[in-house]
């Protein structure tokens, strides 16, 4: 099987064998330009000859055209995932229609029906979501880091951009510092409310900036890379009875 996220930024490419292992992947930024980069991809795709081509992807119906005719030269079977609220592992409270597919796939990708769960992706956006034994009870979002310090640099004139870290909550003494601890600590601030909340929910993380956050939390941390994959695969083993492990 070869699964596709086609993220806001990234493209990443996952190749499962019969019993799930991954036995290549790769990840590169598509620049809004997805379809061309696959095209730069298809002979390599072609060489892999999977049997069928799971597609997460977030760009819109226009793109997603773009995709499929760029696919559709391989005559690989392929099919992109729908949010159903209603789905077999998970049922939400959220409008379908507003879910974004990368969001659902992360908690399907984490789904426990024995659990209480609030799951964090910490990509392009932080969003937090709240599943309480399959059912997800809705969420959170918010800008990520980088987002924010680039809101911050661009709406303000006496703040320049700096080569500061996102490495503490500590109270800054310059104005560099004062901006990273003041951005993540927002972030680890309202993680910390949400699972002060909700006491019993076990705490996922996931997405490129979830160490960095995670580490700040006051609360143990599950960390896992492999939601959105284990997503797109229970997804299509259960839509179209595909065994993927």
């Amino acid at each position: 099987m070869l699964w596709l996220d086609l993220g806001n930024t990234r493209l990443k490419y996952w190749l499962t064998d019969d019993v799930g292992q991954i036995v290549a992947h790769h990840a590169k930024q598509h620049l809004q330009a997805p379809a061309e980069l696959l095209m730069g991809l298809t002979d390599r795709f072609e060489r892999y000859a999977p049997d069928f081509i799971g597609i997460s992807s977030v760009l819109g119906e226009e793109l997603n055209l773009k995709v499929a005719e760029t696919l559709g030269r391989l005559n690989i079977p392929f099919d992109f995932v729908h949010v159903d609220a209603a789905h077999p592992l998970m049922h939400s409270n959220y409008d379908a229609n507003q879910l974004g597919c990368d969001r659902w796939l992360q908690m399907l990708g984490a789904v426990d029906k024995k659990k209480r769960q609030c799951v964090v992706g910490c990509g392009t956006a932080v969003t937090i979501d709240l599943i309480d034994h399959a059912q997800h009870l809705g969420g959170y979002i918010f800008p990520s880091i980088y987002l924010q310090r680039e809101s911050l640099f661009s709406g303000t004139k006496q703040i320049t951009i700096s080569n500061g870290a996102f490495d503490s909550i500590t109270q800054g003494t310059t104005t560099q510092d004062a901006v990273h601890h003041g951005i993540l600590l927002s972030i680890v601030g309202a993680i910390n409310e949400i699972t002060h909340r909700h006491p019993n929910f076990e705490l996922i993380m996931t997405g490129g900036d979830a160490e960095i956050i995670a580490q700040h939390v006051n609360r143990p941390v599950r960390l896992r890379d492999d939601l959105m994959l284990n997503g797109l695969a229970r997804y299509f083993d259960n839509s179209q009875n595909k065994l993927v492990g």
